[in-house]
């Protein structure tokens, strides 16, 4: 009896599920997180703060709907917050796990797809290979394009690789894992598709 306690315990079934479990867990709460970290400057902004709008477009920043764009971009923060407890804490029902999967496999499309895009876009524009409104990128003129494309479209492509990440491991076996991942990557490919087209969703 001792010995098939023993076995058991260090069984590599039971050790893997140990393992997802465990990252499971440390993406959930990342997903929380860097979602919360980029939601409290749009709050302070939309609230009337004024400290980091040096970092945005001026036009942007100085928009009579400025405080209005901030407030609506609050669900798109607080969506993947929930998500990412939501599969370690409330992940029993079906129901629930299927739209944890579906917001976590949409929010993978478009926040990775909008940071390779974003990032690409930025730099090409920074090397003058695309002109900005203005003409040619200056850094004291433009900085918006050089913290846009190092803060913001970076934190966009995190985000997505989070979201993919806490799939993976809520998903045990290898064959629905190689489904979500598919799923992930082909969510990319039409983001990045839309992009190119001049439609960006965030």
């Amino acid at each position: 009896m001792l010995d098939l306690k023993f076995k058991d315990e260090h069984s590599p079934i039971l050790n893997n599920r140990q393992w997802n479990s465990k990252w499971l867990l440390r993406s959930g709460y990342a997903v929380c997180l860097w979602s919360i970290a980029y939601m409290i400057p749009h709050v302070y902004w939309a609230l009337g703060g004024t400290a980091g709008l040096s970092l945005l477009k001026p036009s942007v920043s100085v928009s009579t709907s400025f405080k209005l764009i901030n407030w609506v971009a609050l669900p798109f923060f607080i969506v993947p917050t929930l998500a990412g407890l939501g599969f370690i804490y409330f992940h029993k029902s079906k129901i629930i796990r299927s739209l944890l999967l579906f917001v976590s496999v949409l929010g993978c499309s478009i926040a990775t797809s909008h940071g390779i895009y974003g990032i690409v876009y930025r730099g090409l524009q920074i090397t003058n290979v695309i002109g900005l409104g203005n003409g040619t990128f200056h850094i004291h003129e433009d900085a918006y394009v050089l913290w846009d494309m190092v803060i913001f479209e970076p934190w966009f492509l995190l985000e997505g690789i989070l979201l993919a990440t806490v799939g993976w491991f809520f998903l045990g076996e290898a064959r629905t894992r190689k489904i979500w991942l598919t799923t992930c990557i082909l969510g990319i490919i039409v983001g990045l598709t839309t992009g190119i087209m001049g439609v960006r969703f965030a």
